[in-house]
């Protein structure tokens, strides 16, 4: 075979294959791929924000409890420290003693019914009396 029957070969061929070919559909089929790429790739676009957002969100959360937690534990522990030093010098009567007197309410003093009797009060303090029994 020549070049010149080969090429007259080849156009048949390629006519035939044209023949077969829908060139509207292929056309159809390729603009619905990239269409599809296209939404896809905006997809990721608004995916990622929403995943950073996400992010940011339990990051701010993870250093505001730390936060929270080393301003709770910087307290307890200042409160902690400065008892012992105002306390050092105390015996242990004394100690138990102060924590009696911690455990009653502030300007109130607490006295035995054994060390009082009603005629030992006065008038203001039998009305104090009264208006706590009468709830």
């Amino acid at each position: 075979m020549n070049d010149d029957e080969l090429e007259q070969l080849a156009q048949r061929l390629g006519a035939r294959a044209a023949e077969r070919l829908d060139v509207e559909a292929t056309a159809r089929a390729v603009v619905e791929r990239l269409r599809a790429e296209r939404a896809a790739r905006e997809r990721m676009i608004l995916r990622l924000p929403r995943q950073w957002l996400r992010i940011a969100a339990a990051l701010v959360i993870v250093v505001g409890g730390g936060a929270v937690a080393l301003r709770i534990m910087r307290t307890n522990r200042t409160t902690v420290a400065s008892v012992p030093a105002d306390l050092d010098g105390l015996s242990t009567d004394q100690l138990k003693q102060v924590l009696d007197d911690v455990g009653q309410p502030a300007g109130e003093t607490v006295v035995s019914a054994q060390d009082v009797s009603l005629e030992d009060l006065n008038t203001v303090e039998l009305r104090a009396l009264l208006e706590s029994l009468e709830g």
